[in-house]
């Protein structure tokens, strides 16, 4: 027996399985909370914004729905104006005069150079990337630093003469369909810190982690095939190879076969004697001669008594 094998039969595998999911648990929670913690901002904006939602949903343009508007305004970095548009397009609330200043409409064409933007008509260098709703947590300007969200923009408008000149914001909105009016809210493409680093680290770790659990499976396949007196290199190949596929192979082969009280070998339960020490491990039936379990009173097959 090489070394290798020795230390293998010497691991404590209840030990060593209930330390890797404390450890991994502790770390999956680490990154989680990181990720949550970067987030929070984006993570309130999203809950405020569905109250919003909500609200616009039920009562329509009211003096609580502006002060939930200004609330979310005023909370969110991200944010720069909420706007409320009546179906004329003029401005009937604004939570600041970013972008808007003193203008009584905000008229939003579709941008020809790129679809997937709007443009203000009255102020052509203004763009408006729509994000819907459901993407707005999830949206990848969140996780790219400003060069890659400001090269991707780039990219989407390569063919735009003069790019340097334009501001691209992302927009939501929520549209009343009985009265035409419109919440629209705009915002900056702010990355969340440290949101690309803290998910590739998770990812490693998932990775690390499974790597852990398939070799540390065929490990305990190699050990228990060799208790068995099994081809356990064979076994632990198979299950390094497979994973779960050959680890319920196994299950269904060692349950199948009989396992030796003595010598611990698995063999057909057809034996009389372990193949491997010669003990007597079953017992056969004086009347119909079949196999009968050791310690059986009778025979399963044709009802007699055992002796």
């Amino acid at each position: 027996m090489s070394r290798l094998e020795a230390l293998i039969y010497k691991l404590n595998f209840k030990k060593a399985t209930l330390t890797f999911i404390v450890i991994s648990g502790m770390l999956l929670l680490l990154c989680l909370s990181s990720i949550a913690y970067v987030s929070r901002d984006k993570i309130t904006m999203i809950m405020d914004y569905q109250k919003v939602s909500d609200t616009f949903e039920r009562e329509g343009v009211t003096d609580r729905l502006k002060t939930q508007l200004q609330k979310l305004a005023t909370d969110s970095k991200d944010i720069n104006n909420v706007v409320i548009l009546d179906k004329d397009n003029t401005l009937v609330y604004k939570a600041n005069n970013n972008l808007i200043g003193n203008k009584t409409k905000l008229q939003l064409v579709p941008y020809e150079m790129s679809k997937g933007y709007l443009q203000d008509k009255d102020n052509p260098d203004q763009l408006y990337k729509v994000v819907k709703p459901e993407n707005m947590i999830l949206n990848k300007d969140y996780i790219q630093n400003e060069q890659q969200v400001r090269q991707d923009l780039e990219n989407e408008l390569s063919y735009e003469t003069d790019f340097t000149s334009k501001e691209a914001y992302l927009l939501n909105y929520l549209i009343d369909r009985g009265t035409q009016s419109k919440v629209l809210m705009i915002r900056t493409a702010n990355p969340i810190p440290y949101a690309e680093r803290i998910l590739e680290i998770t990812g490693a770790l998932i990775g690390l982690i499974v790597a852990f659990y398939w070799i540390g499976l065929a490990l305990w396949v190699f050990k228990d095939a060799g208790r068995r007196k099994l081809n356990a290199s064979l076994w632990g190949l198979l299950i390094l190879i497979t994973n779960l596929v050959g680890f319920v192979v196994y299950l269904i082969y060692t349950q199948n076969n009989l396992t030796c009280y003595k010598c611990g070998a698995l063999q057909s339960k057809l034996n009389i004697f372990c193949c491997h020490c010669g003990t007597e491990i079953n017992e056969s039936c004086v009347n119909c001669k079949s196999i009968v379990s050791k310690g059986d009173q009778y025979c399963s097959l044709c009802g007699s008594k055992i002796n």
